[in-house]
């Protein structure tokens, strides 16, 4: 038998390899194509970030496109160990003091807060970025969510009460409006609770903190109502609208006036798209007490849990209001 030649024998080690090569690339291609999604995944939700938010999980499993696009809530996986769903995370993308502030909040089977953690952030070092730290953050571990979390300066009172970091409440709100979000929407989507909206708010003798049997419309420049007792005019209620922090959506308010006293009695904020978790502060009853028992006289703004813009427009509406109230409700005019 003749030997094979050199050029024979690199000929067939060439082939070798490269049959040795595309197995190899054809195996690699194989597993990459079936792992990538889960890749992915844990890419977007880091194995530490996971480790908090929902410890024991294994792998994860998108479901966003499951449901429409929500402004807040931009990731959605279902958490396993095995085949069990052991829970879910939700990643959240809102405005603090600054834009980009994405928080993951970790849920378990039976709704309550695992854990929630902050995982970019631009806010302000030393303020608004200590949102980022556990001194606050970790007030929503293990919490349940039976009522919204609500941030509070000073000292927690009740269970869903969260202290706020001193000096960015802005940045405070905005973590927990997002993971308010985040439980409405598992309660709503997973859970198949019937999530019980907030009432709207109306323009109303008791609302308005005033005194009378009857409230009569009026025409005027204003949408302005008689409060009567017995007949006689005892107050008024005017309903005024200014911009808030966004120009095209103004905040509509109505204003209680005590003619006995000539102070404002109240203000109710009936209709106002400003940023949850931030401008919407202005609906708590902490802004209305800035005006009950205020002579109505013109009010130099305040501003109000950091709100500026959303407290500025506020107090302008509501000045707008005073003036109509002297200037013509209480000469005689409508």
């Amino acid at each position: 038998m003749k030997k094979k030649s050199l050029l024979q024998e690199l000929i067939t080690l060439g082939l070798t390899l490269m049959v040795i090569s595309v197995v190899i690339g054809g195996l690699v291609a194989f597993v990459y194509e079936t792992t990538k999604e889960q890749i992915a995944m844990n890419n977007a939700v880091n194995a530490d970030d996971l480790a908090v938010i929902m410890p024991g999980t294994e792998t994860i499993e998108d479901f966003a496109g499951e449901f429409e696009a929500n402004e807040v809530i931009t990731e959605m996986y279902r958490a396993k160990s095995g085949d069990e769903v052991i829970g879910h995370v939700y990643k959240m993308t809102v405005n603090g003091y600054k834009p980009g502030l994405t928080i993951l909040a970790g849920i378990d089977k039976d709704g309550n807060l695992v854990a929630a953690k902050v995982t970019q952030s631009s806010e302000t070092p030393g303020l608004g970025a200590l949102v980022a730290e556990e001194a606050f953050i970790s007030q929503f571990t293990g919490k349940t969510t039976a009522a919204d979390f609500q941030v509070v300066k000073g000292t927690a009172a009740s269970e869903n009460e969260i202290v706020a970091v001193s000096g960015a409440t802005i940045s405070s709100n905005a973590v927990a409006s997002a993971i308010n979000e985040a439980v409405k929407f598992h309660k709503q989507n997973i859970l198949g609770e019937e999530v019980i909206e907030e009432k709207a708010p109306e323009a109303t003798i008791e609302t308005l903190l005033l005194t009378g049997d009857e409230m009569v419309e009026i025409e005027g420049e204003y949408q302005t109502f008689e409060v009567k007792t017995a007949g006689e005019v005892t107050g008024y209620i005017v309903i005024t609208s200014h911009a808030g922090y966004y120009q095209d959506m103004p905040m509509t308010i109505a204003v209680g006036f005590d003619n006995a006293t000539k102070k404002i009695s109240n203000i109710v904020v009936l209709e106002q798209n400003e940023t949850k978790g931030l401008g919407d502060v202005i609906e708590q009853e902490g802004f209305q007490q800035l005006f009950q028992g205020k002579d109505a006289q013109e009010l130099t703004v305040e501003i109000y849990s950091g709100a500026s813009e959303s407290s500025k427009g506020a107090f302008k509406a509501v000045n707008q209001a005073i003036l109509y109230y002297n200037d013509v409700l209480m000469q005689g005019g409508n």
